[in-house]
This record gives C-alpha cells, structure tokens and sequence, in this order.
C-alpha cells in the first residue's frame, strides 16, 4: 500500500477588495476562492458567481505564480473576494 507523505500546514486568510494583475499564490496549498459581493468575480480565467467558491490550485501541491483577478458588473456592488489556504510547515510520516 502507497504512504504518501503528508504536509502540515496552517491555514492563511486574505480579503481582496480590487482588481490586481499579479495575485501571488505563491506557497499556498490548495488556495481557493470565495465571493462574498454582489457581482461576478473572474480569478485568472473563471468566472465565479456570488455565494459560489473557485478552487485554483491543485490537490496536494505548493502553488507558485501570479494570478489576474477582475471584479466585473457594477462598480458599486460589493466588492468581497475572499481566498483561504494552507501554508506548508514540514514534511510529516
């Protein structure tokens, strides 16, 4: 039987409120995508809805690189993107 190794990791927190050519996902695990505003949100090529959540690594793997985020609609609809994710601390059995 396969005994992948395991990170440990603690868990990283950030609210985007503007568009920004250059969101770096640089170390995170697994970060993914929350809208909380009123209007559509496109993070690097998708588009996600209010209330709906977008996944923009990979399972398992640190991410490394930049990301577009566009708030689109409204100019005056809430803007509330929020993006959770792990930060590797050690390799663990």
């Amino acid at each position: 039987m396969l005994n992948p190794k395991l990170l440990r990791a603690t868990l990283g927190y950030k609210k985007i409120t503007e568009d920004t050519d250059n969101f770096e996902l640089n170390e995170m695990v697994e970060p993914t995508f929350y809208n909380f505003g009123d209007d559509d949100v496109r993070v690097y090529h998708t588009v996600v809805k209010p209330g709906e959540s977008f996944l923009a690594g990979t399972h398992y793997m640190v991410m490394e690189g930049e990301i577009p985020i566009r708030f689109l609609g409204d100019p005056n609809a809430k803007k509330e993107l929020v993006v959770y994710w792990g930060s590797p601390i050690i390799e663990c059995e």
